[in-house]
């Protein structure tokens, strides 16, 4: 039976041009910092295929998330934190041989499809059959930076940016593109600028409520990857689920993704919590200016830390504006612990019955000189 998701492809663009015009020893161990890089991001919800040259290949089967918004944020990231690496590299290094200021050169790419695809088992390995797997690598090839002048972009066809809600997500950051291949005809697609992604990263005021600062805090171990863990923190029903809320509904007007600023009203009976997020990480964390029934105002981070098999999930309240008696303090406090007790359970049952699923890859057994 086919099985439906995205594959996903990121290559190195200027890899050619820069591998033959520096000095090999040198641009060897940059394109492998890079590499690597990109390959410890290969975390759920993708699962790592394979190797083309300097590209990798991996998919997501559409079980395997529960929001577009953090399979959009999930793509950016591979591209922050390909450019966090490369700008240390320049920043860091003295060397003055070609491969070193030659660096320039590189940036990334990463091409995104959609469809249906068969899993055929050859010895220990697994390898993706279908026509649809095939796109994303033709994909690779086009004309999207002498047409529109995007160096570094996610290139996604029109049936991906469909599933992903592209345009509600990014509606002022892609530019409609096609291209025609043979075989295929002509392919629709939309170009989101990465650049543009990394900027707005870059520029974010950042907020974190620290362990030694913390009013009220709760912290566990969970088996089971950040990303999964991110789903049920941020997605408004989950949420609700594992707090045992009555509901967790989006109050503010900006539309689009959730972000800074973006309001969450949670309700319980008699109890009104408004958080309104102030900082975001996605999948390491976040902040919220809260208050609970307009009498206790508090800041709060939510916290995932990737550990061996698992996560250390941390969330911390910080000192409330005004005084709350003690007795206060109790209650919220047992509220805390009662609640986020739950999660563990609460996404063990959700994967029991079917509404989430997941998948480890064995990233950390990939050899690093699995791509030459």
């Amino acid at each position: 039976m086919a099985n439906k998701g995205f594959f996903i492809i990121t290559d190195i663009s200027g890899y050619t041009e820069y591998l033959t015009g520096s000095e090999l020893d040198h641009a060897n161990e940059i394109l492998q910092s890079l590499f690597d890089a990109q390959l410890k991001a290969v975390k759920h919800p993708f699962i790592l295929s394979g190797f083309r040259g300097d590209a990798i290949f991996m998919y997501v089967p559409e079980t395997n998330f529960v929001q577009a918004q953090s399979m959009l944020e999930a793509i950016e990231n591979f591209y922050i934190i390909f450019a966090d690496v490369l700008q240390q590299m320049q920043y860091n290094t003295t060397c003055k041989c070609r491969a070193c200021k030659n660096m320039s050169l590189l940036d990334l790419k990463l091409c995104v499809h959609y469809g249906e695809y068969l899993i055929q088992k050859l010895a220990d390995r697994e390898e993706l059959l279908g026509a649809d797997v095939i796109v994303p690598h033709r994909m690779l090839k086009n004309h999207v930076i002498e047409k529109t002048g995007i160096q570094a972009y996610a290139l996604f066809s029109e049936i991906a940016a469909e599933k992903l809600s592209l345009t509600e997500y990014c509606e002022s950051q892609f530019v409609r593109h096609s291209e025609t291949y043979e075989h295929l005809g002509e392919v629709k697609m939309c170009v989101l600028d990465l650049r543009t992604a990394l900027e707005r990263e870059r520029n974010k005021r950042r907020f974190f409520v620290r362990r030694e600062d913390a009013w009220i805090q709760w912290e566990g171990d969970l088996p089971y990857p950040p990303a999964l863990i991110w789903e049920f923190l941020t997605n408004p029903e989950l949420e609700a689920g594992f707090l045992q809320y009555d509901n967790v509904v989006r109050e503010d007007f900006l539309g689009g993704r959730v972000r800074e600023d973006a309001v969450l009203h949670c309700a319980h009976g008699d109890l009104h919590v408004v958080n309104k997020i102030i900082d975001w990480k996605p999948f390491e964390y976040y902040s919220m200016d809260a208050n609970v029934n307009s009498m206790i105002f508090y800041k709060q981070t939510r916290q995932l830390i990737p550990i061996e098999n698992g996560t250390h999930v941390q969330t911390f309240l910080g000192q409330p504006r005004d005084a709350v008696p003690d007795e206060t303090r109790l209650y919220v406090e047992s509220e805390i612990q009662r609640a986020w007790a739950n999660l563990g359970p609460f996404i063990e049952k959700t994967i029991a019955e079917g509404k989430v699923t997941f998948k480890y890859d064995a990233i950390d057994a990939v050899p690093k000189s699995a791509h030459n």
